[in-house]
């Protein structure tokens, strides 16, 4: 289903109109009173007026969930950043899979984060729980396309971030090393990067499928982050709302729900 007539036609409307100039003077938005379909029509139209990207905060998982889902149909690029815990009862420990995607997130807000972006989260996942963001960056790779980079000190730098040399590179937070070639697949991507090195300067970063190794993407730059948070949390304790630029909008759905 697309919804572009219907955001053309909520962008001529008036009360768009006032509701744009309100967010212009406040720091957040909080949307109640209308449908979830409304809300995230209102918030897409602010969204693309302004060229910003999204956070929606709601009160439960189950809620953030089902805006994730109804932003993608909006076109979107949405992730779902799980709450700390989703019940109270239940362990503290979470899945790799989903300590991947909190790092994805954290690394891609820190590297200029695109308008068509849009993060769904709960109101729990805004305690205190990451390391501060120069922590998150001191502790991260990032090359550009000429960059100086000795292929030594790449290879002790991916093993310090919990990398995993193998002779091919297969699954996340596996590294290989063939003449002044690497090839890694970080944990804050959904596929592995070839980089190609000649006399210590960066010259090629190649995104590539591992089942079809002719299929390539040339990048400019890449963000390698660590495979692990935890050993760095405890010495500093910051929130999500540390890592979001200062172009965001924040749509807090149901206010009084997440006082709750």
């Amino acid at each position: 289903m697309t919804f572009t007539a219907v955001l053309e036609n909520i962008a001529r409307s008036p009360i768009a109109t006032k509701i744009g100039e309100k967010l212009t003077t406040a720091k957040s938005i909080s949307l109640s009173g209308l449908s979830r379909l409304g809300k995230g029509l209102i918030s897409t139209h602010l969204c693309q007026h302004q060229t910003k990207p999204l956070l929606i905060v709601t009160a439960t998982v189950e809620e953030a969930t089902r805006w994730a889902l109804q932003l993608q149909s909006m076109s979107w690029r949405v992730y779902l950043y799980q709450p700390l815990d989703t019940f109270p009862y239940e362990s503290s420990q979470i899945d790799l899979e989903t300590a991947w995607t909190r790092i994805e997130i954290l690394a891609e807000l820190l590297a200029k984060p695109q308008p068509n972006l849009a993060i769904a989260t709960t109101i729990n996942a805004l305690q205190p729980h990451l390391p501060s963001p120069q922590v998150f960056q001191k502790h991260s790779i990032y090359l550009n396309i000429g960059d100086s980079q000795s292929v030594k000190l790449l290879a002790v730098a991916l093993a310090r971030l919990g990398y995993v040399e193998v002779k091919e590179v297969k699954e996340s937070k596996q590294w290989s090393h063939k003449g002044f070639s690497f090839e890694v697949f970080p944990v804050n991507r959904n596929l592995p990067v070839r980089l190609s090195c000649n006399r210590g300067t960066v010259e090629k970063i190649r995104e590539f499928d591992p089942n079809n190794p002719k299929s390539f993407t040339d990048l400019s730059s890449i963000a390698i982050a660590p495979v692990d948070l935890h050993e760095f949390v405890s010495a500093h304790k910051a929130t999500l709302l540390h890592y979001l630029p200062k172009n965001f909008i924040i749509a807090i759905d149901e206010l009084e729900n997440n006082r709750s």
